[in-house]
């Protein structure tokens, strides 16, 4: 067992301090003001959202004292990240970019009016809408909010600039775009975007394709699938993320 333990304590030094301060979070001194520097209270602030069932919720977020200062705890995980600040009215909001060495120093956050970011998914190739959805939202590198759905719509409103927008769901390969939202133009109407389908869901229904076995136990190497006619035959799919 010491020898156990000695090989632990062993592994832990070796590690790099780099390695050891990516979970760290860093407490981040900020306000909230209007467009004229007016303090605001009762802001919502977060580095991520999640919108369900039409609601945009912050996860871990903070909300502003009656001076519009706030305190909040981010990890960064050696990249930047997006600190997105609501009004609970989602009317006025403000998004700011920033890295590790950025949450040294107190941010303000100054809202101004939001815009209005909705469409829907559905699948020409398959006839049908997805059974579920998910749009993710990020500016630059930092990916700030997610907006899950079952019946293959999103909505939410976000401060005016630039953004990648990343969309994907079940039976349908993912979507990457930019997006640039105008304060001039508060309703941006995304429409229908057409999804195309995953191999796998082309062929739901249909005799599945001749594979390759590069190896096998139990089996010859040889085995097609046309040997298990009439069984069941399970084929599972993994990977890593």
């Amino acid at each position: 067992m010491r020898i156990r333990w000695w090989f632990v304590l062993g592994i832990l030094a070796w590690m790099p301090p780099l390695a050891v301060r990516a979970e760290e979070e860093v407490k981040l001194n900020g306000r909230a003001v209007d467009a004229t520097g007016k303090p605001l209270a009762d802001v919502e602030v977060a580095a991520h959202w999640h919108i369900q069932n039409g609601m945009m919720n912050p996860y871990n977020g903070t909300v502003t004292n009656a001076e519009g200062r706030f305190t909040l705890a981010v990890s960064f995980f050696g990249r930047s990240q997006a600190l997105l600040a609501l009004e609970k009215d989602r009317k006025s909001g403000a998004l700011l970019v920033l890295d590790e060495k950025g949450a040294a120093k107190p941010v303000e956050l100054k809202l101004g009016p939001l815009v209005h970011v909705h469409g829907q998914f559905f699948c020409k190739e398959l006839d049908k809408k997805p059974m579920w959805t998910m749009v993710y939202m990020m500016s630059g590198d930092a990916r700030f909010l997610g907006c899950s759905s079952d019946d293959a719509s999103f909505s939410f409103h976000l401060p005016p600039g630039t953004y990648k927008f990343w969309g994907y769901g079940r039976d349908i390969q993912s979507l990457k775009k930019d997006l640039t939202l105008s304060a001039d133009k508060p309703d941006m109407n995304m429409g229908t975007l057409d999804m195309a389908a995953t191999i796998i869901a082309r062929h739901k229904g249909k005799a599945p394709p001749a594979w390759h076995v590069t190896d096998a136990r139990g089996v010859k190497k040889e085995v097609e699938i046309s040997d298990f006619k009439g069984k069941w035959v399970l084929l599972e799919f993994w990977g890593h993320w």
